[in-house]
């Protein structure tokens, strides 16, 4: 197969696969703040159930697709963050705060906007332009000099840095951690949660993670580039094995619709999935009869969402991955990265939350 005809495939699969998450995840209302703040604020761990089935089924599917070499976990982005710990925790605490003041993350907003909610799409281009001044703008020189190249952050990334991964996507430790996480919560809480809505949902949105690794670190992956005759991973942005986030293919995607003629920007894996989801979410809005559209209700939500989505751009790339990205994706292949920045993006919306509560009261 000709390299044109694979990237046809990769980007029709990325579509696919974009479609049916977006579905997926708009019907099941499946939403980081929204498990965040049901455990926090409600003690309702039903959301948290879904996630736990969602995750469980992607690392399942990770050791399938490992073990037999389908994919090469090592290769991704992922497991190659060894130097970045002040930036793992302060933009994931970022990250947190901002979906907070933007009442979800970026995940939660593209479904929103699928839905027909305006104010979703000033959130997501306001992220998008604070994540390309971040990548590569006036904010990425606040980033480097905060928390990457000064004299306290170089010390406290080198006692810090862990040269491997967890290795664990091999071992199966990390499906059985999760999976008697998931035994204990269901003997738990077997009454107030939704076993069977959230086991189906779950096994929907893990496999569309496992299938997004296969195209792009399967598929996507030539041996020998007929160019360079050097390995690659092709149509991906970070030229390695991607799954699902969206911070990056969010900024990518506005970069390609402000420079289309530049003959370096295209419509990579990422950005087309990305365009997947809004068609899913739409369809599944459409056929539930929720499409509606919605704006801004006050000035306060205004401000907030502006604040909040700036948080998000530049958190998420400082991270290098959002709640998708490091949520699923990153924590599918048990990366000790995404672990560390999981837990502070849900510190910073516990921290949001509470801000929010307390401007309220």
């Amino acid at each position: 197969m000709d390299t044109t005809s694979i990237e046809l495939t990769i980007l029709f699969c990325g579509f696919l696969l974009g479609v049916v998450f977006g579905f997926a995840c708009q019907r099941s209302r499946f939403c980081f703040l929204g498990i965040i703040s049901d455990v926090y604020v409600y003690r309702n761990l039903n959301r948290l159930s879904l996630y736990l089935f969602t995750l469980v089924t992607a690392v399942i599917g990770i050791q399938v697709l490992a073990e037999p070499g389908f994919i090469n976990p090592a290769d991704s982005t992922y497991m190659n963050i060894s130097d970045k710990t002040i930036s793992s925790v302060f933009g994931g605490l970022l990250f947190g705060i901002g979906m907070t003041f933007c009442s979800g993350c970026t995940t939660s907003t593209l479904i929103k906007f699928g839905e027909g909610n305006i104010k979703s799409l000033i959130i997501l281009t306001l992220s998008g332009i604070a994540a390309i001044s971040t990548m590569r703008g006036s904010l990425g020189s606040i980033r480097i000099h905060l928390f990457e190249d000064n004299f306290l952050a170089r010390k406290i990334n080198n006692f810090f840095e862990y040269k491997i991964s967890l290795g664990i996507y091999i071992e199966w430790l990390w499906p059985i951690l999760l999976l008697t996480c998931l035994a204990f919560l269901l003997l738990k809480q077997v009454k107030n949660l939704e076993i069977g809505k959230n086991a189906i949902w779950g096994l929907i949105i893990g496999v569309c993670i496992v299938g997004a690794w296969f195209v792009s670190g399967n598929i996507g992956f030539l041996a020998e580039h007929p160019d360079t005759l050097e390995s690659k991973y092709i149509l991906t942005n970070s030229g390695k094995p991607e799954s699902f986030s969206f911070i990056g293919p969010l900024a990518y995607s506005l970069e390609f619709f402000l420079y289309q003629s530049d003959s370096s920007k295209f419509i990579s894996f990422g950005i087309i999935v990305l365009f997947g989801l809004l068609i899913g979410s739409y369809l599944s809005a459409r056929l539930q009869k929720r499409f509606k559209i919605v704006f801004f209700t006050t000035k306060n939500d205004i401000i907030y969402c502006v604040f909040g989505s700036t948080f998000m751009g530049f958190g998420g790339v400082t991270a290098s991955g959002c709640t998708l990205g490091h949520g699923l994706s990153g924590l599918s292949l048990g990366s000790l990265d995404s672990i560390i920045v999981v837990s502070s993006i849900a510190i910073g919306a516990v921290l949001g939350i509470r801000y929010m509560e307390n401007k309220v009261a």
